[in-house]
């Protein structure tokens, strides 16, 4: 009933988390987290029932024709948008079910809002474009996702008239993150798809560099799990 789509390029730690979020979700429903990956070096693996991997061996000139890609080859008729940066939050898929239930005939689901975190820990609720937004396939249906890197999410959500929910349930369906010493598309400004994807790659040679890794290559099994205690740190709020 409800697909989680992940693009991901070049972050296979960051990758693992959005895994663990998604397998420690509660919901009865069906489910699946459908991964794209668009990096020619690097194939990813991992076998579970729910989680599908696409690995690609071109990559995508933009974001918004990856997730056009994404969306098409989704299972479920909703479909929540999380990055490989970021995680779901207890319950997310539950609480997102439950206001798609109780409150039928809207095209896009989303929280008013998401728990902000800054290199790995909590500052607080924020909120932006995606706060772990869902769209129906229907309404994707109708839409031109502009192929673009940068101001996809807002063209998509917002400026074609959707009818959209938005929960006001203290628990928020989505962890955000910053930081953690990665690349963030979203901060590289309103560049080109091109420079963004030759800065993302000089990122990622600099990132791998400053770590001692060498840049992702081969054949790599996932192994998710958390590296910090995401959830306790919500507990409170």
């Amino acid at each position: 009933m409800i697909s989680v789509l992940t693009l991901t390029y070049q972050r296979h730690s960051l990758l693992e988390e959005a895994i663990e979020s998604f397998l420690r979700q509660d919901f009865s429903g069906e489910s699946e987290m459908l991964i794209i990956n668009d990096s020619d070096q690097v194939d990813y693996v991992f076998e579970h029932p729910k989680i599908r991997i696409i690995n690609l061996k071109e990559r995508f000139p933009s974001i918004g024709q990856k997730l056009s890609f994404g969306f098409s080859q989704c299972k479920y008729d909703y479909i929540y948008r999380l990055d490989d940066d970021d995680l779901l939050a207890p319950r997310a898929l539950r609480n997102t079910w439950d206001d798609i239930v109780s409150h039928p005939g809207y095209e896009i689901y989303r929280s008013d809002g998401h728990y902000f975190f800054e290199s790995n820990r909590f500052k607080g609720i924020s909120g932006s474009v995606n706060n772990g937004n869902v769209y129906t396939k229907q309404y994707l249906t109708r839409i031109q996702i502009p192929e673009v890197s940068f101001g996809e999410d807002y063209a998509m959500t917002f400026n074609f008239n959707a009818k959209i929910f938005e929960s006001r349930r203290a628990q928020k369906t989505m962890i955000y993150r910053w930081g953690m010493g990665t690349f963030h598309i979203s901060g590289m400004g309103n560049a080109s798809s091109d420079t963004i994807n030759q800065r993302t790659d000089h990122l990622v040679a600099d990132i791998a560099k400053q770590n001692h890794t060498g840049i992702e290559e081969g054949l790599l099994v996932l192994q998710p799990h958390f590296r910090e205690d995401y959830y306790q740190q919500i507990q409170a709020v």
